[in-house]
């Protein structure tokens, strides 16, 4: 054959593998199988569809990176789940060059401000919220602190008196201010600190406004950061979007005759931020060992309480395919319908992560997105009540390719690589790319359906989701399939 047919010829293959490709994933059951296919030039493509186990099993994340500007504050005890509570430790932006008005002649109110729109639980459960001053600086830059397991005592004296506490619900009585934005309503909690703190704070500036200049000074020499915790009541989990510390400052006014005769009172505020160190302590019962070792099903549930893990049938698929073309491979995870009638029940996960189980810590730690490669986004499918993932194949390729490099230097390859063939199933929240005042940001993707158009904003954000959510899959003893679609050239 001449060599421009040649070519002619391998082009029309690979077209017609892609061709393939879209078919597969477009069928429905009744779609007959895929023998071999006809092309031009009398060639033919082996193609088919293949079925192979895959196994799954629930183990605990008792622990995950949690870089975030929500706190999450509070405890509630689930039926199913057993009791889960929250508390935090934050530290207190001070912006550039702050400084006291020079007419400053006292420190009337401190508080630290809590604010949220939304909660879990009962809104008119009781609870008690503490506050502690901490003895110790977070060290920066350690990722450690952004873990769910800090302990908070390794940063605070337990011994030592609370600068606050308060008694409240989540929309009771103790609600100071109720916000309108829009259909949103923010609740605003204020826990009164004593004014001795707010004259320190006032004394530190007098000592040195060096102290002031930015929050790294602030932290180090004026307040290391507090300890918010709840010490009484169940029912109900806050979901802190704003934390602040408030002081309300007597100026004296001066009159037209010259003389400081009347006072007025001025405000400054330092506000926890992303910018530095908000870290959220999880902590669950040991029912969720119970729940983990149940092989009826899988679980998943948020915050870091249960993940699913997938052994995926590689091997299997390499020894049966080493001389064909992987094209496509197909994973769905069916949720059970709930019949539970709880009166606060968590909601589904609404995205879920496929990430191989190696880097489960490393994704986030270092803010990734997902790839395509190693690791697979997708949202729940709520008509069929599905997650799934449309095409793993360049997941599975890899880790066939880093098996067989892998024992080329090392028999004992797989031994020494327990998870090499693992992937685990992680719920996240996504932050998607927003509209421009001037019409879609072009960042926005457009799919057609018919002859609908859907518009998605593109994910420009992937993190572990810390609300409290929750589904349970089929899987553990009952296997589930995965499907792949291969050619041989």
């Amino acid at each position: 054959m001449p060599r421009n047919e040649k070519m002619i010829s391998m082009k029309a293959k690979y077209i017609c593998a892609a061709l393939l490709a879209l078919i597969f994933f477009s069928c429905d059951d009744s779609t007959p199988d895929i023998g071999r296919t006809t092309i031009a030039g009398n060639d033919s493509i082996p193609a088919g569809i293949a079925s192979y186990e895959v196994t799954t099993r629930s183990i605990l994340a008792d622990s995950v990176f949690a870089r975030s500007n929500t706190s999450y504050l509070g405890r509630f005890t689930d039926p199913e789940f057993g009791e889960f509570s929250s508390d935090f430790i934050a530290q207190f932006n001070c912006t550039d060059g702050f400084v006291f008005p020079d007419n400053t002649i006292g420190i009337s109110q401190l508080d630290l401000t809590i604010n949220y729109e939304t909660f879990f639980g009962d809104s008119t459960a009781s609870m008690r919220v503490q506050v502690d001053t901490l003895d110790k600086v977070i060290p920066e830059g350690d990722r450690l602190t952004y873990y769910t397991s800090i302990n908070p005592e390794d940063y605070y004296d337990q011994n030592a008196e609370p600068i606050g506490s308060k008694a409240f619900a989540a929309t009771g009585m103790s609600v100071d201010t109720v916000y309108t934005n829009g259909t949103t309503r923010i609740y605003e909690q204020k826990v009164n600190l004593p004014l001795s703190l707010g004259e320190y704070l006032y004394n530190k500036f007098l000592e040195n406004k060096d102290y002031f200049k930015d929050s790294e000074a602030f932290i180090q020499n004026v307040l290391r950061g507090v300890y918010v915790h709840c010490t009484h009541g169940d029912g109900a989990i806050l979901y802190i979007s704003g934390l602040s510390l408030d002081l309300q400052i007597e100026v004296a006014l001066e009159s037209s005759s010259g003389k400081k005769d009347s006072i007025a009172t001025r405000y400054a505020s330092f506000s926890a931020t992303k910018e530095v160190i908000q870290s959220n302590r999880f902590s669950n019962s040991d029912r969720l060992k119970e729940l983990a070792a149940d092989n009826s099903c899988t679980y998943i549930k948020s915050p870091a309480g249960i993940i699913t893990e997938v052994t995926l049938p590689i091997e299997e698929i390499y020894e049966a395919h080493q001389r064909d073309s992987l094209n496509a491979a197909v994973l769905s995870f069916t949720s059970y319908n709930e019949t539970s009638d709880k009166k606060y029940p968590m909601n589904i996960p609404t995205s879920l992560l496929l990430l191989r189980k190696s880097e489960t810590y490393s994704f986030f730690e270092q803010n990734s997105l997902y790839d395509n490669i190693t690791s697979y986004y997708t949202a729940f499918d709520s008509k069929n009540n599905t997650y799934s993932f449309n095409n793993i194949a360049q997941l599975i390729q890899r880790c066939i390719n880093e098996k067989v490099e892998g024992e080329k230097t090392d028999p004992n390859w797989v031994a020494n690589h327990p998870d090499w063939n693992k992937v685990v199933l992680i719920p996240i929240s996504v932050t998607r790319e927003q509209q421009s005042n001037s019409g879609y940001s072009s960042m926005y993707a457009y799919y057609y359906y018919g002859s609908s158009r859907q518009q998605e904003a593109q994910i420009i954000q992937v993190q572990n989701n810390l609300d409290l959510s929750s589904v349970r899959l089929v899987g553990g003893k009952n296997k589930l399939k995965m499907q792949i679609l291969y050619t041989t050239f």
